[in-house]
């Protein structure tokens, strides 16, 4: 707060109540010198006198009154500057605390993926090597006894068709842990599972690949977490949807890549917390990696499910 000003009004009252003071002064001196008439000097002392001590006194009031206001004026622009201050550490602080955690749901994805991997290994190198060989036994059996056990034989038959079939859902568990066909690039994958999709589900499939879509340089994160948004965005179509077909669209523009997963479904009205979590952690994903997803669905119109994602990770996981 500033004194100077203040010490300024002050003076000023107190230099009129020593000019009203002189005044009376100088009118009682004169009229005991004889100088002036005193019927006409007293009373022009009594007007003069209280005047100049209202002058004063309102120039007081009035300089107090200012300087008031000033005083709240410099402490609105104080507050003012503390408030900006701390909306941009606040701002510097959701900064950091999106891009930790961005990396932290890359993270995140970077470990489930090598555990996912080495599950994958682990069941084909052991409980796939036993299946293989429970079938292998149960073949032999099943020659051995050909002729001279036939019903022995045919239930070596049906167990056969039964560790056939569990061969069969071994290998797809092992291919939903670690999509083997994106060794051989993202089209083979999506196309392997699209075809997987359609013969499991009866469900018929379209897939449109923009000219250019599946070539360039892309991280292999950004195949891995498009083949598993592919691959969650089927499933939802086979637990919600009630739909017939399916068509997925890749296109590339420049630097980014847009998936597109459209039903013909029953729709969605909403998006509840039961329906949407998987959906939840697509967003997620989708949102770490710098990009955007969207979900434009009406009911008895089927859903679209769009990411546009860069082709090159935004944050690098560490």
């Amino acid at each position: 707060m500033n004194t100077a000003p203040r010490r300024l009004a002050t003076t000023a009252l107190r230099f009129a109540a020593l000019a009203a003071l002189a005044a009376l002064a100088a009118v009682t001196a004169s009229g005991e010198a004889g100088f002036g008439h005193p019927a006409i000097v007293q009373p022009v002392a009594l007007i003069a006198v209280p005047w100049l001590l209202l002058l004063g006194w309102g120039f007081h009031a009035w300089l107090t009154r200012h300087l008031r206001i000033n005083d709240r004026l410099a402490y609105c622009d104080s507050q003012l500057g503390i408030e900006r201050h701390a909306r941009r550490l606040a701002e510097h602080a959701q900064l950091d605390t999106h891009t930790s955690l961005c990396r932290l749901i890359q993270q995140q994805d970077h470990v489930r993926e090598n555990e996912r991997n080495r599950i994958a290994r682990d069941i084909h190198d052991d409980l796939g090597q036993h299946l293989l060989a429970f079938k292998i036994e149960l073949a032999l059996i099943q020659v051995s006894t050909r002729g001279a056990h036939p019903q022995l034989h045919q239930h070596v038959g049906r167990l056969l068709r039964s560790a056939d079939l569990s061969i069969a859902s071994l290998r797809a568990i092992i291919n939903n842990l670690r999509p083997f066909a994106l060794e051989q690039g993202l089209q083979a994958a999506i196309e392997t599972q699209l075809a997987e999709f359609s013969r499991l589900n009866g469900i018929r499939h379209e897939l449109d690949a923009s000219p250019g879509a599946f070539d360039g340089n892309r991280d292999g994160a950004v195949d891995t977490m498009l083949f598993r948004v592919l691959q969650e965005s089927l499933a939802n179509v086979v637990r919600h949807a009630e739909a017939s077909e399916v068509k997925v669209a890749l296109t590339r523009n420049g630097d980014q890549l847009t998936l597109q997963v459209r039903d013909n479904g029953i729709g969605m009205a909403g998006l509840p917390q039961a329906r949407g979590c998987g959906l939840a952690g697509i967003a997620d994903r989708v949102a770490a990696a710098g990009g955007q997803f969207v979900i434009d669905s009406e009911p008895g119109a089927g859903t679209v499910l769009s990411l546009s994602i860069p082709a090159a990770r935004q944050v690098s996981v560490h």
